[in-house]
């Protein structure tokens, strides 16, 4: 019986790879080289999409997982920065929409991870899945136990906290960890998801209360001054990989300042947003455009 689950379990990635192929690697495709960040976390992610490879004592824990097919990157980006010989244990996905999750069950396949998200995460992950066609046809991933909010789970020598906070989706997932740097460890956080969601209304306003807490939460002792945004234009990554390659004295990804400032950018652009869904409907607004698309995943 166990011979009979490996080799289905070796179909899988061919399922998912079936009618296309690796996207090409170039600039005009989103592809960016992958880079290592801290000791223990890389950017394996590409230009519009955020994806960190966690090392930990006991194998990798992948954070988000892109679109698929591009999510087909991550293996060749993983062995570009000599981590091919890690196991990758653990898939976190900090909410359903398919740039986060599309690459979640090919990569589960592959390397027969555990994937952790929330419950309301894979509810949403399935309505997208049934949606994508073509070239970025995707299938949810297995989830054996689901996040909870205030839980936790030990990968290695590598505490991960969860948190779920509301508000770009029903289902986001924050977590809380420590990266290292030249052996020092500093705070690091992921927000589950940016922007709020007008499709559902209600999810404004917890937005906004999963904004207040994340703040407090992340201004316990020790402070957040890490941010690894979802996004990379949320966390400045690219502009700040440029001032790490130039200055080897100081790491431009810890910084207290960046972080908080981040989150009242959230608090701020979602304000705005909220005002100018109550003004009435003959009002123009330059902002709108700043709202999901149609399958809500502007962020």
């Amino acid at each position: 019986m166990n011979r009979i689950l490996y080799f289905v379990a070796l179909l899988i990635p061919l399922r998912a790879m079936a009618g296309t192929g690796v996207p090409e690697m170039k600039g005009e495709n989103g592809y960016v080289e992958p880079f290592r960040m801290f000791d223990n976390v890389y950017y394996v992610g590409d230009k519009w999409v955020s994806s960190y490879a966690v090392e930990t004592s006991s194998g990798l824990v992948i954070i988000d997982t892109l679109d698929f097919p591009y999510s087909m990157w991550i293996p060749d980006n993983l062995k570009k920065l000599d981590l091919d010989d890690k196991k990758v244990t653990h898939i976190f996905v900090t909410h359903g929409h398919s740039d986060h999750v599309g690459g979640a069950e090919f990569l589960q396949s592959l390397y027969g991870s555990k994937v952790v998200m929330s419950e309301k995460a894979l509810e949403l992950a399935k309505e997208q899945a049934l949606k994508s066609q073509g070239k970025s046809k995707f299938f949810p991933p297995v989830v054996e136990s689901f996040a909870e909010d205030s839980s936790n789970i030990v990968v290695g020598d590598t505490e991960f906290k969860f948190y779920i906070t509301p508000g770009h989706t029903e289902g986001d997932l924050s977590i809380d960890f420590f990266v290292k740097d030249n052996v020092q460890l500093y705070r690091a956080f992921v927000v589950g998801g940016h922007g709020t969601n007008f499709q559902k209304p209600a999810l404004a306003k917890q937005f906004m209360a999963s904004m207040a807490r994340i703040k407090r939460v992340a201004m316990e002792d020790p402070v957040v001054t890490v941010n690894l945004s979802n996004h990379p234009h949320k966390n400045n990554l690219f502009s700040n990989q440029e001032l790490s390659a130039n200055d080897i004295t100081t790491n431009p990804f810890i910084s207290k300042e960046n972080f908080f400032r981040f989150i009242e950018q959230q608090e701020v652009l979602a304000t705005e947003e909220i005002k100018n869904e109550h003004e009435p409907s003959g009002s123009t607004n330059a902002n709108k455009s700043n709202q999901p698309t149609a399958n809500g995943s502007a962020d």
